[in-house]
């Protein structure tokens, strides 16, 4: 019988010298995470932040900045003669809450069908990975993940003559990309649906807003790590920075793959996948495995804090915790309702999450 998992506490970071304003704290994950009893007889309240009002539809993921407090980017599916869009929420939750709308000039290519967005904790550039097989619509697979600035004068802003839509940089050996996690500065981890198996992107040095010089990137694939995709619910990612973890949701088998970030080794160069990389390169010997493949439905979000690890359930509405270590199920909260894809943590361990289906970005409170 699943737990019934309820909302009752949480933990507060306590500082040595004076508290400074939650305004002026850099967004970053809580040392000391959320947590969960399945004692206690209050539930927690799920509180709607934005909906179709501030222009969220088909949300499929959400992630906080890293460097400006409680400014939370969502991401829209989008049309095939749209692409993809997002919404800055600013100061989110509060009562100031602001959002903004915004679209690429050429979201069509750069943010297809976008399935994850994941902010740099380095250099607030974030990732976005697109769920189409040709970001041209030509037949062929020129799609993969695309790297954005977060400055609004850059972002969605045209850059001149010649230039194409405001990215940063695209490489495109990654049709179908599921989900996008940052590994630091310009690399991302990214998963390949169409190839089936995991890859880890490094752009480099970004080509400037709206260029096309692919020629520094770099691309490893990492073939053992077999992947499926589900074609219409996205497969998100976190990497547990202190244990170097990669969790992976691989929702099409209903389970949360582990991946040891740093094992592995560079075998072999590979032939070159559409355009010139610096690096093309396969890694043998990684270690992974998986998380757990039991009561999950289709795994969708996932999240962790502390020695907590968080997975949102697209088909039952439910986050799932987890104990990182032990792998044993802590309890589980319904949403209430179907269509929950991406979940996140702001700075005091609340969780925040999106649903596809309802349009909506929503907030867990204690009761």
């Amino acid at each position: 019988m699943k737990k019934q998992f309820i909302l009752i506490a949480l933990s507060i970071l306590i500082f040595s010298s004076c508290k400074k304003d939650e305004e002026d704290v850099p967004a970053q994950a809580p040392d000391i995470p959320a947590f969960y009893n399945s004692g206690s007889s209050a539930s927690p309240a799920i509180n709607l932040i934005a909906g179709v009002s501030d222009n969220i539809f088909e949300p499929q993921d959400l992630d906080f900045h890293p460097s400006r407090a409680n400014e939370l980017w969502i991401i829209n599916k989008g049309s095939n003669i749209t692409g993809g869009s997002t919404v800055t929420i600013t100061n989110a939750g509060q009562s100031n809450q602001s959002s903004q709308f915004l679209r690429d000039g050429n979201a069509w290519h750069f943010m297809a069908f976008p399935s994850a967005i994941s902010f740099s904790k380095d250099n607030d550039n974030f990732g976005t990975s697109a769920n189409i097989l040709d970001a041209n619509r030509q037949g062929g697979t020129f799609t993969g993940p695309t790297l954005w600035s977060s400055d609004m004068d850059v972002y969605a802003k045209y850059h001149g003559q010649g230039t194409n839509g405001s990215h940063l940089d695209m490489l495109h050996g990654s049709p179908y990309g599921m989900g996008i996690e940052s590994d630091g500065q310009n690399a991302f981890w990214v998963f390949d649906g169409y190839n089936r198996h995991l890859c880890w992107y490094d752009f480099h040095g970004d080509h400037g807003p709206g260029n096309h010089d692919h020629s520094d990137g770099k691309v490893h694939r990492y073939s053992e790590v077999v992947l499926t995709r589900d074609p219409n619910i996205p497969s998100h990612m976190v990497k547990d920075d202190p244990t170097g973890t990669l969790f992976i949701c691989e929702t099409a088998k209903k389970r949360i793959l582990w991946v040891n970030a740093i094992s592995g080794r560079e075998v072999a160069d590979i032939p070159l996948i559409n355009e010139e990389l610096a690096s093309h390169r396969e890694v043998n010997d990684v270690e992974w495995g998986i998380f757990t493949d039991i009561n999950l439905n289709k795994p969708c979000g996932i999240e962790v804090i502390g020695n907590i690890l968080y997975v949102s359930d697209y088909e039952s509405g439910e986050i799932v915790a987890f104990q990182k270590e032990t792998k044993v199920e802590l309890g589980r909260i319904n949403t209430g309702a179907k269509g929950i894809m991406g979940i996140k943590a702001d700075t005091n361990g609340k969780l925040w999450f999106v649903n596809a289906l309802n349009h909506g970005v929503y907030r867990i409170d204690p009761s």
